[in-house]
């Protein structure tokens, strides 16, 4: 796959996310994108190539900080190979920014094994994230897209607290 398609199934993808997201989800999308990028493997594998391995500490350094399109871009496609798949879908959207959690594999391949390629989105696929019932805050037919960081965020202040909790109960011991 050439850099020019590559970056065509990418701006193609963002047009899929956004229209099945707005079809799902009661939230203004935001045409202002960045993305934070999650490796379906945190560790160097027997079966990923030196090139592959060499990257999983670059990839790990990155998970969750927000990137542009040109970085991804330059992470993702790489003398003519890309992920075998990347799974995408809307972490958290305002009026803002829209934020892309984009889990990817660390096999990097030529466009013979690449994923999605029959979607004309490939090595991307949009997906939207449907809340667990105790999660679903729902307006019509239609839920919160934000819930996943909505939960993160409770699970970080409960996380907080516990720590203080028990920094506390040491004290006092």
């Amino acid at each position: 796959m050439d850099r020019e398609t590559f970056i065509e199934h990418f701006k193609l993808l963002l047009v899929h996310l956004k229209d099945w997201t707005n079809e799902n989800c009661f939230n203004e999308i935001s045409d202002n994108y960045r993305f934070v990028i999650e490796p379906c493997e945190s560790r160097e594998r027997d079966y990923f190539t030196e090139r592959e391995n060499s990257l999983i500490e670059t990839w790990n350094n990155l998970k969750n900080i927000q990137l542009s399109f040109d970085t991804v871009v330059a992470l993702f496609y790489r003398d003519n190979t890309t992920p075998k798949w990347v799974d995408c879908t809307v972490y958290y959207s305002s009026n803002q920014v829209t934020v892309v959690h984009m889990l990817f594999s660390c096999e990097f391949r030529d466009e013979s094994e690449i994923y999605y390629l029959d979607r004309g989105t490939g090595p991307f696929k949009a997906q939207v994230a449907i809340p667990p019932g105790n999660r679903k805050i729902v307006k019509g037919n239609k839920f919160d897209v934000n819930w996943r960081k909505h939960w993160d965020d409770e699970k970080a202040t409960n996380d907080f607290i516990s720590k203080l909790k028990r920094f506390i109960s040491k004290k006092i011991i």
